[in-house]
């Protein structure tokens, strides 16, 4: 198991983020751009290699979404936001396993299953000057995989702070 911190960086018009394990060990870069049309982030390992690119859906009819793209630039999954009264609950689909997200990140208990099992938890942190996000993964290897879906999650609740 891999405990991981997501946090954005005070200072960055572009919305770069780091990933520390429990150790303040960096272990993933979240780059943005200054300016791009659906908030587009790429996530990389400490070795400079591209593991996923996050990017927002930039036309929606009623709820926000995200698509997380593989390496070479392949759709692998879109996330968008359930309709809830007074919740905010995701829902994962087109990813070649089921993933489902259980719980509500309002409230800071998030669930994250593969064909499932609970592979991960997450929560942001409350009283921080910046987004800040904790992410428990069960499997190391789970982990750039969660690191997205936080990733893409997080633009969609900035997304949807920006339309209010």
């Amino acid at each position: 198991m891999i405990t991981l911190q997501i946090k954005n960086k005070m200072f960055s018009v572009r919305g770069h983020s780091t990933v520390k394990d429990e150790n303040d060990v960096d272990r993933y870069v979240v780059k943005g751009k200054f300016f791009s049309l659906g908030k587009k982030k790429r996530i990389y390992d400490m070795d400079g290699n591209l593991l996923y690119t996050v990017k927002n859906k930039l036309i929606r009819w009623f709820m926000n979404s995200c698509y997380i793209y593989d390496a070479e630039g392949n759709k692998i999954a879109r996330i968008k936001q359930k309709f809830k009264l007074f919740k905010k609950e995701f829902k994962l689909t087109g990813y070649a396993e089921e993933i489902e997200i259980k719980g509500d990140f309002i409230q800071k208990v998030l669930e994250i299953y593969k064909n499932g099992e609970k592979i991960g938890e997450a929560g942001k942190k409350f009283f921080s000057l910046v987004d800040s996000f904790k992410l428990e993964c069960y499997k190391d290897e789970d982990a750039p995989l969660l690191v997205a879906l936080i990733v893409a999650i997080d633009n969609i609740n900035d997304k949807n702070v920006a339309d209010s």
